[in-house]
């Protein structure tokens, strides 16, 4: 018990060390909220910061829904600070039958992989929340992927290679490879050191999208090298010109990038194409579920190499 109230509090204060996250979401709100006037849902409001910044630039009403205990902190910590106009729903605030409407939502759900805690379909759901002409925060997610060149992250999963002749340890390998891992990233653990990234889905959080995403990414190689998985990672624009990122070319923050392994190292000629097609399924009977599709062509020999991955795989169940 003692154990999982210090991975709760540890959680969430990581949120609250990350100064970078905070003070982006404090512009965000400081631009959209007149005092006296405004009104704010936070859903997902965890310990209640982006609720409280709201509260102090002069919110009318700030309602806070949160289905986890944390409510019940924020609530303490509210009252300790004299913080008043804050209204606390302990639910999820999918499951709210008759929402108070209101100009401004603000949600920090978004994971080391962006749609992991169930960003698109929470902002999705809230526009119940928003009255019209009403203003989210945050707007648009970019999700970017890089080949990975070094066999750093690589060599971590092939331990199960090191059991000995007599042991074959090769069935937990596949489940180890068939998974995404949260690691920091370098540039020059990257091809053309993360600058050749490219985009390979975007969501505009304004509107209703779908949860299963899909989309690739391709690069022409311009020397020989070898691919030992992917790095992703994701852009989030709170309001225009106010954007998080997880890149590992920006400022760091308590998010990490996400490596992607490839089932075998890819040897890779000057000239091969190289691409890479996920399927994303971040709805909320799923969790989080991803799956990858690796080729690597010669434009003389054709399709050189084709890997499929699929956390599904890497289930033990």
């Amino acid at each position: 018990m003692q154990q999982c109230r210090a991975m709760f509090i540890e959680f969430h204060r990581n949120l609250i060390a990350d100064r970078a996250r905070n003070a982006a979401f404090y512009r965000a709100l400081q631009q959209v909220i007149v005092p006296g006037k405004t009104t704010v849902a936070d859903l997902g409001s965890g310990t209640g910061l982006l609720g409280f910044y709201a509260l102090q630039l002069g919110a009318k009403d700030v309602y806070f829904y949160e289905y986890s205990p944390a409510l019940k902190l924020s609530q303490k910590i509210a009252r300790h600070n004299g913080l008043r106009r804050g209204h606390f729903i302990h639910q999820h605030s999918r499951a709210v039958e008759k929402p108070v409407a209101v100009d401004v939502v603000v949600s920090e759900t978004l994971g080391n992989y962006a749609y992991e805690e169930n960003i698109i379909e929470t902002l999705a759901d809230a526009r119940r929340f928003l009255k019209p002409g009403g203003t989210f925060i945050p707007q648009h997610i970019e999700q970017f992927v890089a080949p990975a060149i070094t066999p750093r992250v690589y060599q971590e999963l092939c331990v199960w290679d090191d059991m000995g002749a007599e042991l074959d340890f090769s069935l937990a390998k596949e489940m180890s490879v068939n998974n995404l891992y949260v690691r920091l990233l370098k540039p020059e653990d990257l091809l053309d050191a993360g600058t050749n990234a490219k985009r390979w889905d975007a969501v505009d959080l304004r509107k209703k999208n779908g949860s299963v995403r899909r989309g690739n990414a391709h690069w022409t190689l311009a020397n020989n090298t070898t691919i030992y998985g992917f790095a992703l990672w994701w852009e989030c624009e709170l309001l225009p010109e106010i954007i998080l990122s997880t890149s590992p070319l920006a400022p760091r923050s308590h998010w990490e990038q996400l490596y992607c392994p490839v089932r075998t190292p890819i040897q890779a000629q000057t000239g091969d194409e190289l691409s890479i097609a996920f399927t994303s399924d971040s709805r909320f009977e799923v969790g989080a579920s991803v799956k990858w599709d690796v080729v690597l062509k010669s434009k003389i020999s054709g399709t050189l190499t084709q890997q499929s991955l699929d956390m599904k795989h890497g289930d033990a169940g």
